[in-house]
Order: structure tokens, then C-alpha cells, then sequence
């Protein structure tokens, strides 16, 4: 009756143990279905594997999915201290692991050193000094439903024959629950990974539309035309401006081709800027003409810009339009007016110029007459008088800013025009208190047009002339120079006047650009320089406004070796 008592009680006691056991596995069930953490899992998967088994110590193996897509193998560890972790031998560097993940069975063995096959690794090489016997060894592959091994659960005990059938069953189910938790994790990662880039995608979307509708209203509402064309010419769109600067509606135009607004004999220009285009090329402040519906020409300045997809290749070309016609009148009628304004200057010089010369001939004509019965004396008047009116002549022709000579080049010195300029200006330079040095160190002849070169020279005194109000120096000298350009002759014209600022100096030989407010013409720089380079020669300006050492030197090169100018 005692035997008995105790084998009810026994089985009473196993009742209960498998009891908590299997009430363990329901709870580990519940846990993996709740947990959203793959860490917690495994861990708790790896901590119940243990209880239900009986091991010492066991080990969860599962790989994951790095976010580049590269795979990493972790695991966890129950039963063991975890500084002795890292002792522990990978799965890849010993026998006993591999048939667990590479043959998804299970492995069970009473005396794992018995078996030929692992042996060689037992007991394990860094385990605990406590655990160096290992025996019984229980290995669960954790597969998902597509027969894909994500792992595996592995427990060890030093005594023999401690994982039997049950223990497999149950570290079975507890692998396969933690096989349903890593997959329901993967695909919750992946779906809520997509669902991110879903609202990623209709976040740029959103933005690309606000973007694209702010940019259609700017189009819509600019006072510029605005086109776009295709790489054929096609039109493919049209702003309001457009329609009002050209006479076209949007529906008239679109998918009409761009020649339709330029004139034939400027068709050439499409082909270069569609050319343009195609090289991924910009064009900026392009002027031209463009035709109305109406056949009205306008001036136009364009900007084109290449049309890409989202791979980079050009499909197309945008062109911003702006009419400039009245801007160009402007620009016509100012400089009209500055010529105009220019050729009373220059009468008003020519006057004040000729009009000492003209006195010493009326003079020189009273003296001839009063003295008409000295044939000598007369001769002597008419010759000084005649001279004069030589100069009369010579003063005019250099002060028309766009006069343009004639004559052929001749080979003269040049010094000998300096001469004849400072002759001129001496009165000027003396009235205004300026004193005139001279250097002429020159024995080159050059070959020029006398008049044009005299124009230069006559040109550059005037303006050092107005630049010394108060008085100063003028200094004038020539000398032979051999310059990168060839042999040739140096004119220095310098003055000790009031400077040109810096930022002026680049433009004092455009056309109708002047320093000097009203006073000045703008011109004759320009015409200088134009007769310089027209005889094969060089010009430059040094200045500066330095109260200690201010003035200006403009420097003339003409080569010697020159073919003779063009008329």
C-alpha cells in the first residue's frame, strides 16, 4: 500500500510538473503574440527553452536583416553569466551547431561526447570551468512556414541522458512560437517600412504638387513671356504674357513650331540654340527679333534655359521674353540727342578754337593792305596769313569727333605731329596756366593717316587740358620702343590733372561715355581708338585720383613695321 501511495503521488507530482510546463508554454505563447520587440523574444524564448528543458545553459542562434540588407547573426544566452559570453564558440566555428541550421532537424543526444562527429569540439572550448563536461545536448532549428531556418535554440547539461522526448517536444513548440513571432516581426518590419515610404511618397507627391502649382502661378502671372518648346520647336506651353506680347492665344499656339515667331531671314538662329540646348547649354540676355500675329517686329532679349526629365536628359527648352522695342528707342533717341548735343559742343570749340587764328589774319590782311606799296612786306603778310588759315583748317578738321580721313598714309616721324599739336594748344595751355615738357627721343618713321593720328594726339591734349583747371603740367614724349607686337614708337601724353577713378577706367572708350558731366562728348576717346587700332597700334590709360599723386597718362604704341592702313 506504501508503493502504491507513493506512485500516486509521484504521478500527482509529474501531473503538476507538466502542467507548469505546458502552462509556461502558454504563457511564453501569449508573451511572443503581445511583445513587439525581437530582443524580448528571443530572450524570453531562450529563458523558457531552459525551464522546460532542464538545462544549465542554453543558447538562442537567429539572423537578421540589416538595414542595407546585409545579414548578422545575433543571439542570447540563459543559464550563464554574461560576461562569459563572449567565450562562447560561434556556431560556425564548431561541429556541434551547424546540422541544427543547415539540415533544419532536430538533434537530441544523451552523450553528445560520445558521437564521432562532435567530439572533436567537446567539451566546449571556453565555457565555464563548471560546465567544461558537457553531455546532454538538445538542438531545435526555429523554421518559418516556408521551411527557411530563422535560428536555433540549443541547451547543454554536464549530467547524461537529462533531454528526453518531452523536453524535445516542448523546446519544439516554444522554437516554433518564437519561428510565428520572428516572422509576424519581419512583417510588421517590412509593412510598416513600406507604409513609411508610403507616406514618404505622398509627402514628396504633395510638395511636388504645391510646388508645381506655385510655379504655374508665378508662370501664369508674369509680366515676361514665358515658353516652353520641345527639342523640335514645337510649342508645349504659353504664358498669359505671351499671348498678350504676341496676339496668339495658348490654344492657337501650342504645338505650332517657334518659327512661327521669328523672322526667315533669322530662322538660322533656331538651329544654333536648339543646338545649344541639346549640349545642356544656357543662353542669357540673348537680343534679337521676334513677329507678332499682326506681322509687327519687336526687339526682344531672351534667357533659354534646357528642359530635363528626372533621369538628367534634355527633352526641351524654356525661354523667358522680354519686349525691349521701347527700351531700344530710348537708347536710339539718346544717342541721337548726344550727337546732336555733341556736334554743338564741338562748334562751340571749333569757334573758341579758330577764332585767335582768324583775328591774326584779319590783322595780317589790314597790314598787306596798308602796305601795298611795299611788294615785300605784303608777300610776308599774305604768307603769315595763310598760314594761320592753314591753321583754321587744320583745327577743325581735328576737332570733328567722327571725321574720317581720306588721304592715304604717308611715313612721317611722329614727333613732328607733336610738335604741330603743341604749336595749336600752347595759347590754351598758357591761358590756363599749364606748362607743356616735351621729351622726343624718336628717329622711327611710321606709316599713318596724318590726319587721323593728328586727330588722336589733338583729342588727348584737350581732354588733360580740361582735367588741369587750376593749371599744372603737361608732358609729352616719343621714343622707339620694341614691343612683343614688333618695332614701333611710344607716345606718352601725361598730365598732372584731377584723375579718373578706378572704377571709370574700363570704360572711357565706349561711345558716348564721359567723366566729365555735360561737358564732354564721350566720343573722342572712342574715335581714338578706333584710329589707333585702325593703323595696327595699341592704347592705354594709367590714372589716379591720389591727392598726392594724381593725373593721368595715356600711352600710344604704332608699330613701324604696320602695312599701310586701309582708307
Amino acid at each position: 500500500m506504501a508503493n502504491s501511495g507513493y506512485l500516486v503521488q509521484n504521478e500527482q507530482e509529474q501531473s503538476a510538473g507538466l502542467g507548469r510546463k505546458l502552462e509556461l508554454v502558454v504563457q511564453t505563447g501569449l508573451l511572443l503574440a503581445r511583445s513587439t520587440s525581437l530582443q524580448t523574444w528571443v530572450q524570453f524564448a531562450t529563458d523558457a527553452g531552459l525551464e522546460l528543458s532542464g538545462a544549465q545553459f542554453g543558447v538562442f542562434f537567429y539572423t537578421v536583416i540589416g538595414e542595407s540588407g546585409e545579414s548578422c547573426l545575433l543571439h542570447t544566452f540563459s543559464g550563464i553569466e554574461p560576461e562569459k559570453l563572449s567565450q562562447l564558440p560561434a556556431p560556425v566555428g564548431t561541429a556541434v551547431f551547424p546540422p541544427a541550421f543547415e539540415s533544419a532537424y532536430i538533434i537530441r543526444s544523451a552523450d553528445i561526447t560520445k558521437g564521432p562527429r562532435y567530439s572533436h569540439n567537446i567539451p566546449l572550448p571556453g565555457a565555464p570551468a563548471s560546465y567544461r563536461t558537457v553531455r546532454s545536448y538538445l538542438a531545435v532549428p526555429v523554421k518559418a512556414n516556408s521551411g527557411e531556418v530563422l535560428g536555433g535554440l540549443i541547451y547543454f547539461h554536464e549530467k547524461t541522458g537529462v533531454f528526453d522526448q518531452e523536453a524535445e517536444n516542448l523546446v519544439a513548440t516554444v522554437a516554433a512560437q518564437a519561428a510565428s513571432a520572428i516572422e509576424n516581426f519581419h512583417l510588421r518590419h517590412e509593412l510598416t517600412g513600406k507604409i513609411h515610404d508610403l507616406h514618404l511618397a505622398e509627402r514628396d507627391q504633395h510638395e511636388a504638387s504645391r510646388h508645381l502649382a506655385e510655379l504655374a502661378a508665378i508662370v501664369e502671372s508674369s509680366d515676361d513671356a514665358i515658353i516652353s518648346k520641345d527639342l523640335n520647336g514645337r510649342i508645349t506651353s504659353w504664358n498669359h504674357a505671351a499671348s498678350q506680347l504676341f496676339g496668339y492665344s495658348a490654344e492657337e499656339i501650342v504645338g505650332q513650331s517657334i518659327l512661327l515667331l521669328i523672322p526667315p531671314e533669322l530662322h538660322s538662329e533656331e538651329t544654333t540654340i536648339i543646338g545649344k540646348i541639346r549640349a545642356g547649354q544656357r543662353i542669357e540676355h540673348y537680343e534679337t527679333v521676334r513677329l507678332k500675329r499682326n506681322g509687327d517686329r519687336m526687339d526682344v532679349s531672351l534667357t533659354i534655359s534646357p528642359l530635363k526629365d528626372r533621369t538628367g536628359t534634355v527633352i526641351g527648352a524654356s525661354k523667358i521674353l522680354r519686349d525691349i522695342s521701347s527700351r531700344k528707342k530710348i537708347e536710339s533717341s539718346l544717342i541721337q540727342a548726344e550727337k546732336i548735343a555733341a556736334t554743338g559742343r564741338m562748334a562751340a570749340t571749333i569757334a573758341h578754337e579758330v577764332n585767335n587764328p582768324l583775328e591774326a589774319v584779319i590783322n595780317l590782311i589790314f597790314l598787306a593792305q596798308t602796305n601795298a606799296h611795299n611788294p615785300e612786306a605784303v608777300t610776308s603778310y599774305l604768307r603769315a596769313a595763310e598760314s594761320e588759315i592753314v591753321r583754321v583748317s587744320h583745327i577743325a578738321r581735328q576737332t570733328l569727333g567722327f571725321y574720317r580721313e581720306n588721304a592715304s598714309a604717308v611715313s612721317l616721324h611722329l614727333f613732328d605731329l607733336v610738335v604741330d599739336a603743341i604749336r595749336i594748344y600752347q595759347h590754351r595751355c598758357e591761358a590756363a596756366s599749364i606748362s607743356i615738357k616735351s621729351d622726343l627721343n624718336s628717329v622711327r618713321a611710321v606709316l599713318v593717316r596724318k590726319g587721323e593720328i593728328m586727330q588722336v594726339i589733338s583729342n588727348i591734349i584737350a581732354n588733360a587740358i580740361y582735367a588741369m583747371p587750376t593749371g599744372g603740367t603737361l608732358s609729352l614724349s616719343v621714343r622707339d620702343v620694341d614691343s612683343p607686337a614688333g618695332p614701333g614708337v611710344m607716345l606718352a601724353i601725361e598730365d598732372t590733372g584731377i584723375g579718373i577713378p578706378a572704377e571709370q577706367q574700363p570704360r572711357i572708350f565706349e561711345a558716348f561715355f564721359t567723366s566729365r558731366g555735360t561737358i564732354g562728348t564721350g566720343i573722342g576717346l572712342f574715335v581714338a581708338k578706333q584710329f589707333v587700332e585702325g593703323h595696327g597700334g595699341q592704347i592705354s590709360v594709367a590714372s589716379s585720383t591720389d591727392p598726392a599723386s594724381h593725373g593721368t597718362r595715356m600711352s600710344i604704341f604704332l608699330p613701324t613695321e604696320n602695312p599701310q592702313p586701309a582708307n
